[in-house]
């Protein structure tokens, strides 16, 4: 049984103080509940409450995202009933669902990803002269940097063209859904 000193005590109250304050989405709660725990934990040094309550936060999150982590590579191996029209969701924090993988590959869909690849491609361009090649560094899955070295410009410029071209994108499937 772990010791219950000075900066424990400090830290379970903060904890339970954030619980009480602040919005109430549940991966909060779940990175707060996870926090509580190993707060109790006998292995843990609890000399200073600020680093105390740093690590715990920090250790909560790791927990909860490499438990997610697991759990969908768990899920992706499980054979689904019918694999053709197989969708794996994630949640966004505000609730909305995107979409991980559709396997579900019809004529209509490749027109419709067609169309938007245009779309794209066209407000790529639009972007100036690096809009192209920031946008093919993007298809091609390169780094910021390897994007940056084969256009010719800053990493902040690639970066901008991507978030660009991503809320672009987003305007997109949004007026289509």
């Amino acid at each position: 049984m772990p010791q219950l000193n000075e900066a424990r005590q400090s830290v379970l109250r903060r904890l339970y103080d954030m619980h009480d304050r602040g919005a109430q989405d549940v991966q909060r709660l779940e990175v707060l509940d996870t926090a509580l725990s190993l707060t109790l934990g006998e292995r843990r040094a609890a000399e200073c409450p600020n680093f105390l309550l740093r690590n715990v936060l920090r250790d909560a999150k790791r927990t909860r995202d490499r438990a997610a982590m697991v759990a969908r590579e768990r899920a992706a191996a499980l054979p689904l009933p019918d694999a053709h029209r197989r969708r794996a969701y994630q949640l966004q924090a505000d609730g909305s669902e995107v979409a991980e993988l559709v396997s579900h590959d019809t004529p209509e869909e490749r027109a419709l990803v067609g169309e938007t690849i245009r779309e794209l491609d066209s407000y790529a361009y639009q972007l100036g002269r690096h809009g192209s090649a920031c946008w093919a560094g993007l298809l091609a899955g390169w780094t910021a940097a390897e994007t940056a070295a084969r256009a010719g410009v800053s990493i902040a410029t690639v970066e901008r063209a991507w978030k660009s071209i991503r809320a672009h994108a987003r305007t997109l499937l949004v007026a289509t859904a």
